[in-house]
This record gives C-alpha cells, sequence and structure tokens, in this order.
C-alpha cells in the first residue's frame, strides 16, 4: 500500500492513496484545503479548527449531495425520455 504524507486543513496526514493516481490524489488535497481556506476566511472569528474542518466537511458534502441530486434528476429525466420514446415506437408499429 502506498502511503502519502499531505498537509490537510493545516495537519500532516498519513493517506492511502491506492485506489487513486497521484494527479487526482493532488487535485482532491487541493480542493479540500482551498475549501478549508475559505471556511476559515468566512468565520475568521471562529479559533475552534475542529469546527472549521467539520464546516468544511458539510460545505464540501453539501456540494457532492447536490451534484448526487442533479444527476440524478439527469438520469431520470433520461429515463423518462426512452420511456416515451420506446412508447412511440410501439404505437407506430401498430399504425402500419
Amino acid at each position: 500500500m502506498t502511503t502519502v504524507r499531505e498537509k490537510i486543513m493545516g495537519r500532516e496526514i498519513d493517506l492511502k492513496i491506492d485506489s487513486i493516481d497521484e494527479l487526482s490524489f493532488n487535485r482532491i488535497v487541493n480542493f479540500v484545503n482551498e475549501q478549508w481556506m475559505e471556511v476559515k476566511k468566512e468565520n475568521i472569528n471562529v479559533p475552534d479548527t475542529q469546527k472549521i474542518a467539520a464546516l468544511t466537511a458539510v460545505r464540501i458534502a453539501t456540494e457532492l449531495l447536490k451534484l448526487k441530486d442533479s444527476q440524478e434528476n439527469i438520469s431520470n429525466s433520461y429515463e423518462e425520455k426512452i420511456k416515451e420514446f420506446i412508447r412511440q415506437l410501439g404505437e407506430s408499429d401498430y399504425i402500419n
């Protein structure tokens, strides 16, 4: 197993990265750190780094869930369109 030490949210953390390529891993680390810095700036009066980390996790989870919901809505829309197309094809068989 490949273990990498990275600075995430101001702390050195050992992470196992066997299931992801290094470029993707670096993008993830950068994204998390960028979100953390934004949350820190928005909550400058909050000295508790654990609270900042929790707020960062909530922000990232919110974004993830929005994307999942959007993807699900798109999937459902395509599924409905496919069903309608199949229904129309079935009707056209009866016309001929």
